[in-house]
């Protein structure tokens, strides 16, 4: 390797090295300033997501199965929009059908329970135990800004499906004592740039369980974690 290929490599390595060092740790907050909630959980700096609380001595060692609370999903507001077509609005506010809402709650829970049970990970049951942990896995604030139903060919096009903000609760789930609750909100659109995209069904599906399994993925990963400290 000649001087100017070591400069090179030794600049990538430092670098490297750099972005890496960057990037601090999440950390409980402490002393008199920390955030706690009402309930006993201290905010969580240089979280992987924007908002994250948990007991200062959690520990998640015990817990091997997990029981899933039925999905709840709750709009930003009152879903009244009904117009069908045009171009979608930034302050659109469409309503699920009954199916439809169904379906969104099965796709949050398929995607919770494929990741937590894959590659012998976590055993799912109904049942508490002192092995057990509650999750409740809720989506709130949602907005839908595609019309749901629609009348006749005429296209729809829009720059953002909408938004929705998940919130994942850990429990015990003998005592129902709470361990963590995170949040994080996202567009699950996939293509934001400036141009209009026209609303396909398989689309929007597609995005909206890919944004799911970002969210499970990454609930897998912080209990695995946490469980090996």
């Amino acid at each position: 390797m000649n001087s100017n290929m070591r400069k090179v490599f030794s600049i990538g390595i430092a670098v490297a090295v750099a972005g890496c060092a960057a990037t601090p740790p999440p950390t409980l907050q402490t002393g008199p300033d920390a955030e706690v909630t009402v309930d006993g959980l201290v905010r969580v700096d240089n979280a992987v997501v924007p908002v994250a609380y948990r007991k200062s001595d959690m520990d998640l060692t015990p817990y091997t199965r997990f029981m899933l609370d039925p999905v709840e999903v709750a709009y930003q507001k009152d879903p009244g929009n009904r117009r069908r077509s045009g171009v979608a609005r930034a302050d659109d506010n469409f309503a699920l059908s009954p199916s439809q809402m169904e379906t969104l709650k099965g796709m949050f829970r398929d995607a919770v329970v494929e990741a937590l049970t894959k590659d012998d990970g976590y055993e799912l049951t109904t049942e508490p135990g002192p092995d057990v942990l509650r999750i409740t896995a809720s989506l709130v604030d949602l907005v839908v800004r595609v019309p749901t139903q629609r009348e006749g060919r005429q296209d729809i096009y829009t720059r953002s499906y909408g938004l929705v903000t998940a919130i994942l609760e850990l429990r015990d789930s003998q005592s129902g004592e709470i361990l963590a609750r995170a949040g994080d909100r996202r567009d699950p659109t996939r293509n934001t740039s400036t141009n209009l995209a026209r609303v396909s069904a398989t689309f929007v599906r597609s995005d909206t369980m890919r944004l799911f399994q970002y969210w499970a993925d990454l609930l897998r990963e912080r209990l695995d974690a946490f469980r090996a400290m």
